[in-house]
């Protein structure tokens, strides 16, 4: 059993210096590459950087703060009240239209009536100008005409 334990040790050594071994090239190789590369390294960490930088900074000036659900729901409820009293006013508005079209009838004709009764003044303010230099069997025969007797 010592023998056994023995090759098992032996191989579990050989197999961790192989693995320490390849670490230790590729330490190297990425040691190589990063020295003959410094300077290119640097100019894309910079880059990335400022990438970095200005995306945080658009982030922060594009962003909308959050609001709170109590004063969502006042919002939103205050929105639909506007909405019903718009609806209201566009109702109140076809009444008011409806109202406006009436009076400008009536309006027509009182004036109408305006000018017929200024027709009919003028008419009898002349006949009773004439009136003035009627004799009296005229005067009788004027007042049978207008008022029938």
């Amino acid at each position: 059993m010592n023998l056994s334990k023995l090759t098992t040790k032996k191989k579990k050594n050989s197999k961790t210096k192989a693995k320490k071994i390849k670490t230790k090239k590729i330490y190297q190789g990425i040691s190589a590459f990063i020295n003959k590369n410094k300077g290119k390294a640097k100019i894309g960490f910079y880059i990335i950087g400022s990438l970095i930088t200005l995306l945080g900074i658009i982030w922060i000036a594009t962003r909308r703060p959050q609001i709170p659900a109590n004063i969502k729901t006042t919002i939103d409820s205050l929105t639909s009240i506007n909405n019903q009293l718009s609806k209201h006013q566009q109702q109140i508005d076809s009444i008011i239209t409806t109202y406006e079209t009436k009076i400008n009838q009536i309006n027509s004709q009182m004036d109408n009536i305006k000018e017929k009764t200024t027709i009919v003044r003028e008419y009898y303010h002349e006949i009773n100008k004439q009136v003035e230099k009627y004799n009296p069997t005229q005067i009788d025969s004027f007042f049978k005409a207008r008022y029938k007797y």
